[in-house]
C-alpha cells in the first residue's frame, strides 16, 4: 500500500480532519519562511493529538543543530525532515531516523544522492525552486527519477490526480507527498481535495 503523507498542516481543524482519514504521515513546517510555519510549542501540541499510528515529520531548512536538537527532544516521536541543504553528515549526527528531501532538477546528482543518502528512512524528491524550499506546487519531470533512485523515496512536487499514478510506477516509489495541490489557500486544506486523492491513491494497485 502506497504511503501517504500531507504536509504543510498548520491548524487543529486540519489535522483533526485528517486524523479520520487514510494517511500515514503528517508534516509541520518549522523553516520561518515558510507560507505553512508553525512555531515549536504548536507543533508539539498539535503532534500530541496525533493518534500514534501517523507519524510525524517536522521540516527544516538549514536550520542550527541546536534548534534542530531541541525540537527532537520536545517531540521523541518526529522524524527529522531536512528540506535544505544538509550534507550526509548533518542528517546523520542527531542519532534518529532522517528523511532528506531533494529539490531535483536536470543535473541533479542521482548517483551522489543515493550514495549519501542510504542510511536515510527515506527521500523526498520536490521540485527545485531559487525562491523557496518546497511546498510550491510546482510539478517536475518525473523521468529523472525513472531508474535512478535506489532508495525508497516519496514524490511531492505538484501531486495531484493527474500524475500520481505515474509517480507511483517509478521504482523504489513507496508513496506520494501532498500539500499544496490540496489547499485552499497556502496552510489551509480543502478537505474533499484531501479526501479525494487520498482515496484514488489508496484505490491504484501499481
Amino acid at each position: 500500500m502506497s504511503y501517504i503523507k500531507v504536509c504543510g498542516i498548520t491548524n487543529k481543524h486540519d489535522l483533526n480532519f485528517l486524523i479520520d482519514t487514510e494517511i500515514d504521515a503528517v508534516g509541520f513546517n518549522l523553516y520561518s519562511e515558510s507560507k505553512r510555519f508553525i512555531d515549536l510549542p504548536f507543533a508539539q501540541i498539535m503532534s500530541e493529538i496525533l493518534p500514534r499510528n501517523i507519524e510525524v515529520f517536522l521540516i527544516f531548512v538549514n536550520h542550527e543543530k541546536e534548534f534542530v536538537t531541541k525540537c527532537l527532544k520536545e517531540i521523541p516521536r518526529a522524524i527529522p525532515q531536512f528540506h535544505g541543504d544538509e550534507s550526509k553528515r548533518y542528517c546523520e549526527s542527531f542519532g534518529k531516523d532522517y528523511v532528506k528531501a531533494i529539490r531535483i532538477k536536470e543535473d541533479t546528482d542521482l548517483e551522489k544522492i543515493n550514495k549519501d543518502y542510504k542510511n536515510a528512512k527515506m527521500l523526498i524528491f520536490d521540485s527545485y525552486d531559487t525562491g523557496a524550499y518546497g511546498g510550491t506546487g510546482k510539478t517536475f519531470d518525473l523521468n529523472l527519477l525513472k531508474g535512478n533512485v535506489k532508495i525508497p523515496f516519496l514524490t511531492a512536487g505538484g501531486i495531484n490526480e493527474s500524475n500520481f499514478k505515474e509517480a507511483l510506477k517509478i521504482e523504489n516509489c513507496i508513496g506520494v507527498d501532498f500539500c499544496s495541490s490540496v489547499e485552499e489557500v497556502p496552510g489551509v486544506k480543502d478537505h474533499n481535495k484531501v479526501q479525494n486523492l487520498i482515496e484514488k491513491v489508496r484505490s491504484f494497485h501499481v
